[in-house]
């Protein structure tokens, strides 16, 4: 690692986009949105293709925001977002650890096969995780 790469990791300004792009993830939360609550009417599209792309297009547009800058950032920010990246690291994986735990008491509770409420549970873990990242960094920057 060089010292400009160096620089640009103790600055904490790497892999960032620039702040224009929290307003450019809005697009995709509500192209996911409207075409959800639209299909029913429309029938374009098969109800399962609709639920994966809306989906994946409410996650792309969360990311672009979580990826986005602040419009002035400082030290203090940059530390706020790491501190909200733990807290919901840690969060999900209590939750990634207790679903299937969960699911095997109520499936053995009920004395039915495996409950397989949460088989897809990949795409619902990174949207809770992001979620739960956007919570903590607006918590703890109303704090400041």
């Amino acid at each position: 690692m060089n010292d400009k790469q160096l620089e640009k990791v103790r600055k904490g300004n790497f892999l960032l986009l620039p702040h224009y792009m929290k307003w450019f993830s809005i697009l995709p939360v509500l192209v996911g949105v409207v075409l959800f609550f639209t299909n029913d009417k429309t029938g374009i599209l098969n109800d399962k293709i609709v639920a994966a792309v809306t989906g994946h297009l409410v996650l792309l547009g969360f990311l672009i925001l979580i990826l986005s800058k602040d419009k002035y950032p400082d030290e203090r920010l940059l530390n706020l977002r790491h501190k909200a990246m733990a807290y919901a690291f840690m969060q999900g994986m209590l939750v990634v650890i207790l679903i299937p735990l969960i699911n095997f008491f109520f499936s053995s509770l009920l004395k039915v096969g495996l409950v397989t409420y949460f088989d897809g549970f990949g795409a619902i873990g990174v949207f809770f995780f992001q979620i739960v990242y956007l919570i903590n960094y607006w918590r703890f920057k109303q704090e400041l």
